[in-house]
């Protein structure tokens, strides 16, 4: 009697244990599913309107990043001879290769664009109304601003010191998110850090804070050539000559011009009309775009900034001037050796992960990484080289997060897929 009552102590014993783990297993699954996700992790199983965030994570995001900065930078300097195999920095040359580092969304190259057309319109017009200028020995360049505007009306002087006077007074906000602007920055301290040169005009376009050099200004040394050539397509109110007396015994016979004088006065009008309407769209002031009709209740979409057509070109203007073009030559920048470095970020983000065990205790994991894809051109816009760059760093414990700081333990190598053609020897 006595051992069939301890048998049945100990099978309770038994079973009253494996009930316990059973339960502490169930509330920590349940404590594991409760858990808040990480910056980027699948918020299908959240709370609404709770997104993760863990800085650790956002750590090891942004350690991927550098190191796919890191890969990116170094194959870019290896195409452009600038480093070795090693991504070591080669001596630098004469006529060293540089950077324009632009964004997904960057304003920057269609501000190029603009003034390229309109450097065109000003040559076109230009060649037009010299063919009624007087030999220049004679007549005489205008070199500068002051000596421009003394050969005009004064209305007209007005039209043309607004234009000269305002051409840096607004600065063009950034096109591109946190990200994009963050990885342009890495990407470009390693590109500098092997000696290669690096602009980034959306973050701050070349000689925006300085004073306009009209000798190294592609832009006003056009623009002064065109304001040369508009002066000479005045034309000049004819004055009614006497009528002749007609002989005797002849028909009287009307009075005109040369058939050839009028035909050139008419051209002249007409090239005059069109260095006018392209002087307007330099000089008038901004239209305020139209605001889109807003339902009741709901708050007006905020309407992104402009700056003025000048402005947009003198930008342009700085820029092309830090790549080499030459006012004196309009070929200059056919033999740039600057070349344009596309940039996206594409995501971003990590994961945090609470693991509990009764016996080894509590543990917490995270994990970050990045994804991204860029294209190097040539000015001439022959792609040299493209591709997406991912990384991730993790998984790692919580308390080894300090030694990412100092450098003690390393992100893995950056993935790249794509890449560069190897640069000739």
């Amino acid at each position: 009697m006595v051992m069939t009552m301890r048998k049945r102590l100990t099978m309770a014993s038994g079973l009253g244990i494996v009930s316990i783990l059973a339960v502490a297993a169930g509330c920590t699954t349940a404590s594991a599913q409760q858990s808040p996700p990480a910056s980027g992790q699948d918020t299908a199983n959240a709370q609404p309107g709770k997104a993760g965030f863990a800085i650790e994570s956002e750590m090891l995001t942004y350690s991927a990043m550098d190191a796919e900065g890191g890969a990116v930078a170094c194959g870019v300097a290896r195409n452009l001879g600038a480093a070795d195999d090693k991504c070591a920095a080669k001596a630098a040359t004469g006529n060293a290769p540089g950077v324009v580092l632009v964004a997904g969304d960057s304003g920057a190259l269609s501000e190029f664009q603009l003034w390229r057309s309109d450097l065109s319109t000003m040559d076109i017009l230009t060649r037009r109304a010299n063919r009624y200028c007087p030999q220049q020995a004679q007549r005489g360049l205008l070199s500068t601003a002051e000596s421009l505007l003394s050969g005009f009306p004064v209305s007209q002087a007005a039209s043309v010191a607004k234009a000269l006077l305002t051409t840096t007074s607004v600065t063009t906000p950034l096109g591109g998110d946190i990200l994009d602007q963050t990885l342009m920055n890495d990407i470009a301290g390693h590109l500098k850090a092997v000696g290669v040169q690096v602009v980034i005009p959306d973050t701050y376009m070349p000689h925006s804070l300085v004073t306009i050099n009209e000798g190294r200004s592609p832009f006003l040394a056009q623009f002064l050539a065109l304001m040369n050539a508009r002066g000479c397509l005045d034309v000049k109110t004819a004055q009614p000559a006497e009528p002749a007396k007609p002989a005797a015994g002849a028909h009287s016979a009307p009075a005109t011009a040369p058939p050839s004088d009028a035909a050139a006065d008419r051209d002249k009008e007409s090239i005059a009309r069109a260095i006018d309407a392209y002087l307007e769209t330099l000089t008038e002031p901004d239209k305020a775009a139209a605001i889109p009709m807003q339902a009741v209740g709901v708050p007006a979409v905020p309407q992104p900034p402009t700056i003025s057509h000048l402005n947009a070109v003198m930008r342009a203007d700085g820029l092309a001037q830090e790549m080499g073009f030459d006012p004196t030559n309009n070929n200059a920048g056919d033999n740039s050796p600057w070349v344009v470095l596309w940039l996206k970020a594409l995501e971003s983000g990590g994961d945090e992960v609470a693991s509990d065990n009764m016996i080894k205790g509590s543990k917490m994991n995270y994990t970050g990484g990045a994804v991204g894809t860029y294209a190097l051109f040539h000015l001439n816009g022959e792609l040299e080289c493209s591709g997406v760059f991912y990384d991730l760093a993790g998984p790692v414990l919580l308390g080894d997060i300090p030694k990412f700081i100092d450098g003690s333990m390393m992100v893995p190598t950056a993935r790249m897929v794509g890449g560069c053609k190897a640069a000739s020897k």
